[in-house]
């Protein structure tokens, strides 16, 4: 069965992983000879990726969508980091800030929709309004993080210090 949750007009790709185009119908159902949604291929092209080589690559560390929710910024920045080191022949790849800065954010929309026991879905999104829901994510995540450090400041301030025993 196809999976569900790409909206019409989707880029998909088929058994073999060839771009199929934008204008391409969605199948509702797997049968044979039809084609199979690939959310993470999906992803990567809104986000940027648009070589399918530099998509391949990505999906040999990160095969599927769900595989984001245990990963952390530093890991996408050592990925990236690691691409930039290889050479030409081996598959050097360039992410760039802003999709560095992109696969970041979904990285964060992927982790709340498990905060919320819910599986990562591109139904009724299109590549802007994915972007947009990408961009929602990363701020809740800054959001968390200066959150995090305010709470830890305003505890460690309100703490006495270390004790001293009775004698001193």
């Amino acid at each position: 069965m196809a999976e569900a949750g790409v909206a019409p007009g989707a880029v998909i790709d088929d058994a073999e992983g060839e771009n199929l185009g934008a204008n391409q119908e969605i199948p509702q159902q797997q049968g044979q000879g039809e084609v199979v949604v690939n959310i993470m291929n999906q992803v990567l092209i809104w986000i940027g990726f648009d070589v399918v080589a530099n998509r391949q690559a990505l999906r040999s560390e990160i095969a599927e969508i769900k595989d984001m929710v245990d990963l952390t910024e530093k890991d996408i920045t050592e990925l990236q980091e690691l691409y930039a080191k290889l050479t030409q022949n081996s598959g050097r790849m360039y992410f760039g800030l802003q999709r560095t800065k992109r696969l970041k954010a979904t990285l964060h929309w992927v982790q709340d929709f498990a905060r919320v026991s819910d599986v990562p879905t591109l139904e009724g999104l299109t590549q802007e309004s994915f972007k947009a829901a990408i961009f929602i994510a990363a701020q809740r995540a800054d959001i968390r993080k200066k959150e995090a450090k305010d709470a830890s400041s305003v505890s460690s301030e309100a703490s006495p210090g270390k004790l001293k025993d009775d004698k001193k």
